[in-house]
This record gives structure tokens, sequence and C-alpha cells, in this order.
């Protein structure tokens, strides 16, 4: 991944189609799992709901661990526990 990539997910036949964009490679992010460096930052958008705006932080061989309401919502979703699959 690129900062400034672009991405749509959650396509299924021009309907709901979800917008990311990659904003940064290199974040600190803490949350109640664990702190992580190096973390990618997107910026993602939906069609369904125009006036939302989501920050999403993804940790190398975890995944996502944080998401942020930017505007047209509140909230914030934390990594509270990690187990590696078989």
């Amino acid at each position: 991944p690129k900062v400034g990539m672009s991405y749509r997910q959650e396509y299924y036949k021009g309907e709901a189609e979800d917008r990311g964009e990659i904003l940064s490679l290199d974040e600190k992010v803490e949350v109640p799992f664990g702190s992580f460096d190096g973390v990618l930052m997107t910026k993602d958008t939906t069609r369904l709901e125009p006036d939302v705006l989501e920050h999403k932080f993804y940790a190398k061989d975890v995944g996502p661990v944080l998401v942020v309401s930017i505007s047209g919502g509140s909230g914030r979703e934390e990594l509270l526990r990690f187990r590696r699959g078989p």
C-alpha cells in the first residue's frame, strides 16, 4: 500500500459501494489490548451514509485495531483481545 491509494470495498452489483483511501503507513495507536507502531490508517466513506467519515487503523499481523468516527456518527471501536488462529 501507498499513501494516497484509494480502493473500493463491499461492492456488489453497483450497490453499497464503500470507499477507502490510505492516509498514513506509520501511525502509533494505543488500545486496551496494547500499543502498536507502523500502523496503516485509512479514511472510509460509504454511499449509504454519505455524511459518515471514519478513520480505521490496521496493525501488521493483527488487522483492525481501532476505528474512530470523524463525522456523521459517534463512537470508537478498540481492540480488546486478540488470539492467533491455528
